[in-house]
C-alpha cells in the first residue's frame, strides 16, 4: 500500500473545504492539521499556524488544483507561510476552499454538528477577548480581538456590514467587517452600560445607562427599603434606558425607579444591594413601546416610551400590571416564572421569548415562550426547550426562536451554545472550555462578506511554494498486536538528476526528545520507506505519530559536465490512530 496525500515540510497550516463539483477522491490535509476534519461539502476551515514557520498544504486527487493562485497538478504539496488571521484559496474543480489560521491566543473550541442547523449564516459569540463569527458547519470565519478588559461584550451586527461591541470604555463600538472603526455610541461623559445596545429604525440608539441615585444628599433619589431591613433613604444603583441620536445626545430617557417600587419588585436579590434592578435587555417593540429583562426583579416589562408608563409586566412579584401566566409547569405547580432571566425578545408576530436562567430557583435555564394578549392581560405558554449538559447559570445567555422552529440558545456561565430544534434535540454544539460568552447574536452578513472582511483585515496568501517533503496524510490505523501494512510512504515534490542519474531518497527514524520515541514500539521503518511490524499490546490507544525523516539526494551537472550531488533532509510526524 502506498501512502498518498497530503503535506511536507517543517511544519503546516491551512485547509480549504468544498461543495460542489471537486474530483473524485479530492481531500486537503495540512501541517499544522486542521482543526475540522475535511468534508467535501464544508468550504472553510481554520488551522493554528502561529507555531510554523510555513504551512504545509497537500491535495489529494489528479485534477489540477489552485493553491493561493498558483495552479498545481494533482495530488499537489505546497508550503504557504501563513500568519494569523490570514487566509489561503484552494480550489478544485470550480470550487473553493478557505483555509484561515487562527492567532496563538485564539479561545480553544469544539463543534459538534449533530443535526440540519436552521441559522442562517452562523453564531456570533464573545469569547476570551474576541467577538467570534462559527459559520453552521461550527467553522469560526470571522473574529476581530480587543484587548481592554471585559471586551468585546454583547458583540451584535446592526446591519450586514456592521458590527457593535461594548469595549470595556462604557461605549459601543461600531465597527465594519474590515475591523474599521467607523464610530462609537456612549463614552465619555455619556456612559452606557455592556448589557445591550439596540439601533432604532429612525438612525437612534436605545442604550441602558445606570448610575447611584444621589442619596441622601437629594431626598426625592433615595429609595425606602426598610422593609428590607434597611434604611428608608438608601442610594440604589439605578437603571435608565436612553435614546440617544447619531450625534450621542440624548433625546428621551426612562429610569426604573422613578416608575417601579423596588422595594417590592425585588423579592429574591436584596443580597446584592445596591444593585436591585440590573437590566440586561432591551427592544422596541415597533409600536411606540419598550420591552426590557431586569434580572434581580425576575421579571420583564413593557413601558409606553410616550407616557411613561408600564404598560404589563410579566413574572416577578404580583401587580396590578402583571400578566396571568398560564401553561407554565412551574407556576402551575405554585413556583416562580423567571429567576435572574435575561434576553427578552418580542417576535414578529407578537410573541416573546426569554431566557430564563432559573438560577435562584435551583433549575436548569431554559428557553421560553410566550403568546401575549394585552388586552386580557394574559400570557400563555407554548413552548420550551432546555438542554440536559447545562448547569446552574447566574448570569448571561440568551434565547432565539428561528422562523423554522429550531432554537439557538446561549447557555451563559456555560460552555456551550447550542441550536435545539422544537423537541430539544441538538442540530449543532459549540463548545468553549473554561470560558463562556454573554450571548450568541444573529449574524447579518454573507459568509462570503466575512471573508473578504478577513482578508481586508489580513491580506490572503500568495506567496506559495513547492518544495521537497512528505505526504502527511493518509497512514492506516493500527491494531495493537496485529500485524501492520506494509505501507510506503511518499515523499513529494522530489528534484529531477540529470541524466543518467536518478534522484534517490533514504528514509529513517526521526529524531526525538526522550521519553518520546519516533516509532511506536514493535514497528519498524526501512531505508527505502516502507512502515511495517506488529504494534505491542502495550501501547496506549488513540491518536499517536511516527515522526520521519527523509533525505534526497539530487544529481546535476556542472558546466563542464562534473556531477555535483545535493542532499536534503525533511522530517516530519504523520498521524497515526491506534486501536
Amino acid at each position: 500500500m502506498v501512502v498518498g496525500a497530503l503535506v511536507a515540510g517543517p511544519s503546516g497550516l491551512l485547509h480549504p473545504v468544498s461543495s460542489g463539483a471537486v474530483s473524485p477522491g479530492f481531500s486537503i490535509v495540512t501541517l499544522p492539521a486542521l482543526d475540522q476534519a475535511f468534508n467535501p461539502t464544508v468550504l472553510d476551515y481554520t488551522v493554528r499556524c502561529t507555531g510554523a514557520t510555513t504551512t504545509t498544504v497537500q491535495t489529494a486527487g489528479s485534477d489540477v488544483v489552485s493553491i493561493g493562485g498558483t495552479v498545481l497538478p494533482g495530488p499537489a504539496d505546497a508550503s504557504v507561510p501563513l500568519v494569523a488571521g490570514q487566509g489561503v484559496a484552494i480550489t478544485d474543480g470550480g470550487t473553493t476552499y478557505h483555509v484561515r489560521c487562527l492567532p496563538s491566543d485564539f479561545p480553544t473550541y469544539t463543534a459538534s454538528v449533530t443535526g440540519t442547523p436552521q441559522q442562517a449564516n452562523g453564531y456570533f459569540l464573545t469569547l476570551g477577548g474576541y467577538a467570534i463569527v462559527f459559520d453552521t458547519d461550527g467553522v469560526p470565519v470571522w473574529w476581530l480581538k480587543d484587548s481592554t478588559s471585559h471586551s468585546p461584550f454583547d458583540a451584535k451586527f446592526l446591519d450586514p456590514t456592521t458590527v457593535a461591541y461594548w469595549d470595556g470604555a462604557n461605549e459601543y463600538q461600531l465597527r465594519g467587517l474590515d475591523g474599521s472603526l467607523q464610530g462609537t455610541v456612549g463614552g465619555g461623559s455619556l456612559p452606557i452600560d455592556l448589557h445591550d445596545l439596540q439601533r432604532l429604525p429612525d438612525g437612534n440608539y436605545l442604550a441602558i445607562q445606570n448610575y447611584t441615585r444621589n442619596c441622601p444628599a437629594d431626598p426625592t433619589q433615595c429609595v425606602d427599603l426598610s422593609s428590607w431591613g434597611l434604611s428608608s433613604q438608601e442610594a440604589i444603583f439605578d437603571d435608565v434606558i436612553v435614546e440617544l441620536n447619531p450625534q450621542n445626545q440624548v433625546v428621551w430617557s426612562w429610569d426604573v425607579a422613578d416608575h417601579i417600587d423596588v422595594a417590592t419588585a425585588d423579592v429574591n436579590w436584596h443580597n446584592l444591594f445596591p444593585d436591585v434592578i440590573h437590566m440586561n435587555s432591551i427592544q422596541y417593540d415597533g409600536n411606540g413601546g419598550i420591552i426590557f429583562s431586569a434580572r434581580h426583579l425576575d421579571a420583564v416589562y413593557r413601558i409606553d416610551m410616550a407616557t411613561g408608563v408600564v404598560t404589563w409586566k410579566l413574572g416577578g412579584s404580583l401587580t396590578p400590571e402583571s400578566l396571568t401566566v398560564s401553561g407554565d409547569p412551574y407556576v402551575d405547580a405554585g413556583g416562580q416564572l423567571f429567576s435572574g432571566q435575561h434576553y427578552a425578545r418580542l417576535l414578529p408576530d407578537g410573541s416573546l421569548t426569554v431566557h430564563d436562567n432559573g438560577f435562584l430557583a435551583n433549575r436548569q435555564p431554559r428557553a421560553v415562550h410566550f403568546t401575549i394578549d394585552p388586552n386580557a392581560m394574559t400570557a400563555t405558554e407554548i413552548g420550551q426547550v432546555s438542554d440536559p449538559r447545562t448547569a446552574a447559570a447566574l448570569c448571561c445567555g440568551s434565547a432565539e426562536l428561528l422562523s423554522g422552529g429550531d432554537w439557538v440558545v446561549d447557555w451563559g456561565y456555560n460552555d456551550f451554545t447550542t441550536e435545539l430544534n422544537a423537541e430539544g434535540v441538538p442540530q449543532i454544539t459549540i463548545t468553549y472550555p473554561g470560558t463562556f460568552s454573554y450571548r450568541s447574536g444573529d449574524v447579518l452578513a454573507t459568509v462570503d462578506a466575512m471573508r473578504q472582511g478577513m482578508d481586508a483585515m489580513v491580506p490572503p496568501a500568495v506567496n506559495v511554494t513547492t518544495p521537497f517533503g512528505v505526504a502527511i496524510g493518509g497512514l492506516p490505523p493500527a491494531t495493537r498486536g496485529s500485524r501492520y501494512g506494509p505501507v510506503t510512504l511518499r515523499a513529494v515534490n522530489l528534484g529531477i538528476s540529470a541524466s543518467p542519474h536518478t534522484t534517490t531518497l533514504r528514509w529513517d527514524k526521526g529524531v526525538v526528545v526522550a521519553p518520546a520515541t519516533a516509532l511506536p514500539q514493535g514497528m519498524t521503518l526501512f531505508p527505502n520507506g516502507v512502515l511495517s511490524g506488529t504494534p505491542s499490546k502495550n501501547l496506549a490507544g488513540g491518536r499517536s505519530q511516527v515522526v520521519v525523516k527523509v533525505t534526497e539526494a539530487v544529481t546535476t551537472l556542472t558546466s563542464k559536465g562534473r556531477p555535483i550531488t545535493t542532499r536534503t533532509t525533511v522530517q516530519v510526524a504523520i498521524p497515526l490512530t491506534i486501536n
